[in-house]
């Protein structure tokens, strides 16, 4: 190859290299950005709100890892969490609410009677242990279901952390839900969506017929 025709290859690559670097990043956003905590497009993330700045946040499965938000939104919980979460079988979770909750924390959860029945029963199939059973002589862990005799299910995905950040959304607490399934998971400060919540979560946690499960 003479310089003739070096000088035009180099000309031709150097064209092409601001393409080729926009397309690059463009990947690595996509690949990496179920791991990103912060809202989208540089949207500003909760942890970084100002004092009465409210902020929401969608993600939605599976192009996120919604385990993994969760996973770092519960890490920074420090007093408190009221769960009513409906399917409930993922266990890095419940590894992590075993892990708060010896580090002082109070957890609430609320389940469905008729999903909880099937969980417990799946589990005993497998000889296997489903998230309750993992829960066994946590004192900082109460679990409550919703009784048998309700035909309406409690329907709910939604967690509420030091009564400050509220989840809600699509996505059920198990792998499929949280990765591979089309759904979605909504984080907010709104102080009144948080009021709305704990108001519910109080009632449905205080119904005379619940079973005590611990």
């Amino acid at each position: 190859m003479d310089n003739d025709e070096l000088n035009l290859l180099l000309r031709r690559l150097r064209s092409w290299l601001p393409i080729v670097l926009v397309l690059a990043a463009l990947a690595v956003l996509f690949h990496f950005r179920g791991h990103f905590h912060f809202g989208h497009f540089g949207a500003p993330a909760i942890e970084d709100a100002k004092p009465g700045e409210i902020i929401s946040e969608d993600h939605f499965s599976p192009p996120e890892d919604l385990e993994h938000l969760d996973l770092y939104r519960l890490e920074h919980a420090r007093l408190s969490m009221d769960i009513a979460m409906y399917s409930f079988t993922d266990k890095p979770l419940a590894d992590e609410l075993i892990k708060l909750a010896r580090e002082g924390v109070e957890i609430r959860i609320y389940r469905d009677r008729e999903q909880y029945d099937n969980e417990q029963r799946n589990a005993a199939q497998h000889h296997d242990l489903s998230t309750t059973d993992m829960f066994r002589e946590e004192h900082n862990i109460q679990v409550r279901v919703k009784a048998s005799g309700r035909r309406d299910l409690m329907h709910l995905k939604a967690y509420l952390i030091d009564g400050a950040l509220l989840r809600d959304g699509s996505a059920n607490w198990s792998p499929a839900g949280e990765k591979t399934q089309d759904n979605n998971a909504r984080f907010t400060n709104n102080p009144v969506e948080i009021r709305f919540f704990s108001d519910d979560f109080e009632q449905m946690w205080a119904r005379a017929d619940n079973e005590v499960v611990q």
